[in-house]
């Protein structure tokens, strides 16, 4: 009886410890991923293949914005109201993705220079 009090203690505990790992959303596993990418370029060849990773990434950001601002300005009937709230929330996905998109650019076109300035010296 004491031991299996002792085993399900110690069972909880690692649950409890590992928890932390999975109180992370996908984004934001997703953003240290790439921010530890970004961190451990260090050859030219690695600086531009992940320049390119986010400039890819920041593409399907801005065409998903696209996206939502062509499905924000469709008409779908129903009630107005529950239309109107829709196109706002439709809108400011497609801003937060266009942000998004513009952040991923900028690090892109950081990253892309340096492996050119390394490339050249």
């Amino acid at each position: 009886m004491k031991t299996t009090k002792i085993i399900a203690s110690g069972i909880l505990a690692m649950g409890l410890a590992t928890a932390n790992l999975h109180a992370l959303d996908t984004n934001d596993r997703l953003e240290l991923l790439e921010s530890a990418m970004i961190e451990q370029a260090t050859t030219p060849a690695q600086k531009s293949a992940v320049s390119e990773y986010l400039a890819n990434v920041a593409k399907e950001k801005t065409e998903l914005a696209q996206a939502l601002r062509e499905r924000a300005g469709s008409t779908r009937g129903g009630k107005a109201l529950s239309q109107m709230n829709e196109k706002k929330e439709l809108l400011r996905r497609a801003e937060a993705l266009e942000k998004d998109a513009k952040k991923y650019q900028t690090v892109s076109m950081d990253l892309h220079s340096e492996s050119m300035q390394v490339a050249h010296n």
